[in-house]
């Protein structure tokens, strides 16, 4: 059986179980982090012993047609995770439907304590007056 990704209300049915991941953020990074190997495990130890966890994972830009849109990003991470389908099969299988859950704020984006660092460093400094200049030119 093929699982999919679902956007959509939640509406509580009677008699079902559930288990809630909640998105809480998103930082960014400029440390070089590695991406966690196996999502599925990660989020079977949250399920376990109940203590939040941590995530890293590469995001893409979004492509309006052959150009890139800098305003949106996309997480590929637990579609293409294969122990993330599995623990969702499992969980199923003991009666319980697994919920992503994302505030209606959404989620929000923040830089990471590196990056904070590095935006006050003077190399950070450097870039910002680089990205200053180039608005200033259009």
């Amino acid at each position: 059986m093929e699982y999919q990704l679902q956007l959509k209300p939640f509406i509580r049915k009677d008699g079902q179980k559930y288990k809630i991941i909640q998105l809480t953020d998103i930082a960014l990074h400029t440390a070089k982090k590695q991406a966690t190997r196996s999502i599925g495990k990660k989020i079977k130890e949250l399920f376990d012993f109940k203590k939040p966890i941590r995530i890293y994972s590469p995001i893409q830009l979004n492509k309006q047609g052959n150009q890139t849109d800098k305003n949106s990003f996309t997480v590929e991470v637990l579609r293409q995770d294969p122990d993330f389908q599995e623990m969702v099969r499992n969980q199923e299988a003991n009666g319980y439907k697994i919920l992503l859950e994302v505030s209606k704020g959404g989620i929000p984006v923040v830089m990471g304590k590196d990056t904070q660092v590095f935006i006050k460093s003077k190399n950070g400094q450097r870039i910002l007056r680089k990205f200053a200049k180039n608005d200033d030119q259009r």
